[in-house]
């Protein structure tokens, strides 16, 4: 019964966060904090401890050497090469994922490198922690990680048509997918955490220049 309650909690945080992202979006960043005090409060509640919700710094380097293939891929190389190859063979992609840098609005590294850390920590403890993590017992890990990052890449949907839309969307969920695998086979939050953060860090770099 308490199993089935988490799954309904879960179900009904993700709807209400990804309804509201998708309907109210300029309310989208206090959605996005819903999962994040669900999780905080639950912790508390339930007693879990902060390994339960994937912080396990302990273990951090046996961690990021199991999956240090996938660290290096997710990042260092799939963000800048996507953004240079959207460069050479699909400029109308690249708009599109330009149009949503910060720059042009004065933001600068030393806010946003911050900003961005903290963000990504919390779209983790959504993804992984609590969407992928919590359904896994009920689906399996490869659907759990699926469902996990099919909803990740709809979260990130920007105005756009036809290919760009879809190649936008596809691309996210890939990365997603390449995360997801990551998290289910140490479950540790921060090594995830930190590809996510190097490899956004990568690509705005690239885009900034190109």
């Amino acid at each position: 019964m308490k199993t089935n309650r988490i799954l309904l909690e879960t179900i009904l945080v993700t709807a209400v966060t990804l309804l509201g992202m998708w309907f109210i979006p300029t309310a989208k960043t206090l959605f996005a904090l819903i999962p994040v005090v669900y999780l905080l409060i639950e912790r508390r509640l339930r007693h879990r401890d902060w390994g339960d919700l994937g912080f396990r710094i302990r273990t951090f380097g046996a961690d990021l050497r199991a999956n240090w293939l996938l660290f290096a891929l997710t990042g260092f190389l799939i963000q800048p090469l996507t953004a240079l190859w959207a460069k050479s063979y699909f400029p109308e992609f690249l708009a599109h994922v330009q149009a949503r840098l910060p720059f042009e609005s004065g933001i600068g590294w030393g806010v946003l490198l911050p900003m961005l850390a903290v963000s990504l920590i919390g779209e983790e403890m959504t993804y992984r922690t609590l969407i992928q993590g919590r359904i896994t017992p009920f689906i399996g890990v490869p659907a759990a990680v699926r469902v996990a990052s099919l909803l990740f890449g709809l979260a990130h949907i920007a105005p756009g048509t036809g290919l760009v839309l879809l190649a936008d969307i596809g691309l996210i969920v890939v990365d997603s997918i390449l995360y997801g695998t990551m998290f289910a086979r140490r479950n540790n939050l921060w090594v995830v955490w930190l590809a996510h953060l190097l490899g956004d860090i990568g690509g705005l770099l690239v885009l900034a220049s190109v």
